[in-house]
């Protein structure tokens, strides 16, 4: 009986834990896409499994977090167990990080491939010719849009003679497109009509035989496109970017851009998030003072445009960008003031129950 309370405080503790690091994870971290699928048709939920599990997340602290542990008034002391505290700690060092900088203008780095390219399709390598070789379906991009073509390539070390393929509606497993080819690359026209997810199922023959590869996708019909970007303009601690979108449809919209450096240095990554009407509507995205060093002529790339789900059941929907940099010139830091970011009272309280779970 004793046996069993002591596994029970320790499951309350974990939910805990859990439910805190849910709770205070900054917006950067919580926008992952659905997870991306080529591999071999046999191969078993459990192995599926395994290889997500394989791909860590990886967070990097830029500062070390306050020594100021005082609770706030009228906030009840937390005590908890010595291993759980220890974790409090490292959570809370992390999310000081976090707050060094505003949510709507992040630092990046060239290691930080989930904002640089976040589109990609991540092939992945599965058994085929009975586990003695592997083999890969790869596309060019996870998300694609009406009216661009899709091309599906396979990726092996065994010479392919021939390829065909059928695209299958996810939900409704209706064959959508079939197409064949000789080689190892194959070519869809898209269609207006299609579902946003997508099955590709490959019959491949290998000079020495044949199998079967699936990977899932996802295909859009835009809901707004970036037809603009006027010259940065400063207010105070911000580098303000005025950002001209042609929407189709109303809703809430997140805005997402990648901040260079003419030569190529990644900066930001800058976000806003703002509820638009359909036609041409402005966003302004904001540059702070503490992820810019030096004057130098900048530009945007990677633009990420999604109307954001309204309601349980509505699915997100994405827009895109008329093109694919969008030069802003020259941006003098000596125009900015060098107030540091404050921290919003939601973040700061967040900040204070992590520091008072990590003193106990």
């Amino acid at each position: 009986m004793k046996k069993k309370r002591i596994i029970v405080v320790g499951l309350s503790g974990t939910a805990v834990l859990m439910f805190a690091i849910y709770s205070i994870w900054p917006t950067q971290h919580t926008d992952t896409e659905s997870v991306q699928v080529a591999a071999r048709e046999t191969v078993s939920t459990s192995n599926k499994a395994a290889l997500v599990a394989t791909q860590p997340a990886i967070v990097t602290p830029h500062l070390s977090v306050s020594d100021d542990r005082k609770t706030a008034p009228g906030q009840k002391e937390i005590t908890l167990p010595v291993d759980m505290a220890d974790q409090f700690v490292v959570i809370s060092s992390v999310y000081a990080a976090e707050l060094a900088y505003p949510s709507y203008s992040r630092p990046l780095s060239v290691q930080d491939t989930q904002w640089l390219e976040p589109n990609r399709f991540v092939a992945v390598q599965a058994p085929v010719m009975d586990g003695n070789h592997t083999a890969s379906l790869f596309l060019d991009s996870f998300r694609h849009f009406y009216p661009d073509p899709v091309s599906l390539t396979v990726q092996s070390s065994l010479p392919v003679e021939s390829i065909s393929v059928e695209l299958i509606d996810v939900n409704t497993h209706q064959k959508l497109a079939a197409e064949q080819s000789l080689g190892n690359q194959v070519f869809f026209e898209s269609d207006e009509s299609w579902p946003s997810e997508i099955r590709a199922r490959a019959n491949i023959y290998f000079t020495t035989g044949s199998d079967i590869l699936t990977a899932d996708f996802r295909y859009y019909i835009p809901v707004a496109e970036v037809v603009a970007v006027a010259k940065p303009v400063s207010e105070r601690a911000d580098m303000s970017i005025p950002v001209t979108l042609s929407v189709k449809r109303d809703g809430i919209y997140r805005v997402r851009a990648n901040l260079y450096t003419q030569s190529g240095k990644p900066v930001a990554v800058l976000s806003a998030r703002q509820s638009l009407f359909a036609g041409e509507q402005t966003v302004t995205l904001k540059a702070h003072n503490s992820v810019l060093s030096d004057t130098d002529d900048y530009e945007l790339r990677t633009f990420q445009v999604e109307k954001m789900s309204g309601f349980p059941g509505e699915e997100t929907e994405y827009g895109i960008s008329q093109k694919p940099v969008w030069p802003l010139g020259t941006i003098d830091v000596s125009l900015l003031s060098d107030e540091p970011y404050t921290p919003t009272p939601e973040e700061q309280q967040r900040m204070q129950f992590l520091q008072s779970a990590a003193s106990d």
